[in-house]
């Protein structure tokens, strides 16, 4: 049986199975196929624990699953890295950011693995505010702005996190089969995620400091962020080098504003930081009138 999905906007007929992502409507043109099939030399990412899987011009994901390897683990990557280089193949911009919609736009925030993005999205979700996507936001410039593509309708947080917002894993999927990997999958309901493309309102940059500071970054300053953040950047010298990649920076950075967001690595200060960000956030977009429109 084939999964008919929508993901970053695209459209994707799928021979494996793509639990709880949002369903695409019936007719709907076909993007991108996922298929199983026999991969060998021509992988372009190999998972010992995984399998390997070519991704092939932007409309195909062969994927070469290693046996007994649970379904679960396997979808890790098929929908992390190897559609990370198929976004890139794509002519996308793959931000690794999480983004929740405000007002009408979507507010990205990027950092590192574990720098707690997926803690803040889950944060705003929590408060009403809908969720673009966690982990990797896809953008995609248009005529009026550059626009954020909605990612999959769940955030994932390690067990510390759970603890932090009163969960318990019951009921919820383990991110990987694994007794030592201890992150969870968090379904957002579809009534509290984006479907639609949103305009970019502004991003923001996680990094560490004593305490909450935020301030705008300059134009190179705002191009280099992105350029570092940019989700599966070792990608950038297959789909055309990093020359064209950082004309699609320098777009970005020149249509949005981007931001500096310093704050300490301390749970107990979550709700400072999520309400410090969204009041900035709320002045900052209000002061562009939207820039990403």
């Amino acid at each position: 049986m084939v999964s008919l999905v929508r993901l970053f906007g695209l459209t994707i007929a799928s021979e494996l199975p793509l639990p709880g992502l949002v369903d695409a409507p019936d007719g709907s043109p076909i993007d991108v196929t996922i298929r199983r099939g026999t991969v060998g030399p021509e992988a372009d990412l190999v998972i010992p624990k995984a399998g390997s899987f070519a991704v092939r011009d932007g409309r195909e994901i062969v994927v070469d699953a290693l046996p007994g390897i649970p379904e679960r683990n396997v979808r890790l990557f098929l929908l992390g890295s190897a559609m990370g280089l198929l976004l890139h193949q794509c002519g996308l911009f793959p931000l690794h950011a999480n983004a929740v919609a405000l007002d009408g736009m979507a507010i990205a925030v990027a950092g590192a693995t574990g720098a707690g993005k997926s803690t803040l999205a889950a944060w705003f979700s929590r408060l009403g505010l809908g969720l673009v996507g966690d982990d990797v936001i896809a953008l995609k410039p248009t005529d009026e702005g550059m626009v954020a593509l909605p990612g999959p309708p769940r955030v994932r947080l390690w067990r510390q996190s759970l603890d932090t917002f009163g969960l318990g894993s019951d009921g919820l999927e383990p991110s990987y089969v694994d007794p030592d990997f201890d992150k969870w999958d968090v379904p957002v309901a579809l009534s509290g995620h984006e479907i639609e493309e949103l305009p970019l309102g502004c991003v923001y940059v996680l990094g560490d400091g004593p305490g909450i500071g935020i301030r705008r970054l300059g134009g190179a300053a705002a191009a280099e962020a992105l350029f570092d953040h940019t989700y599966r950047g070792g990608y950038v010298e297959q789909v055309g080098g990093a020359a064209g990649h950082w004309q699609a920076v320098a777009r970005i950075a020149a249509s949005v504003p981007v931001f500096s967001l310093e704050r300490p690595r301390d749970l107990s200060q979550l709700d400072a930081l999520g309400r410090a960000l969204l009041d900035h956030a709320r002045a900052a977009t209000a002061r562009t009138g939207g820039a990403g429109r």
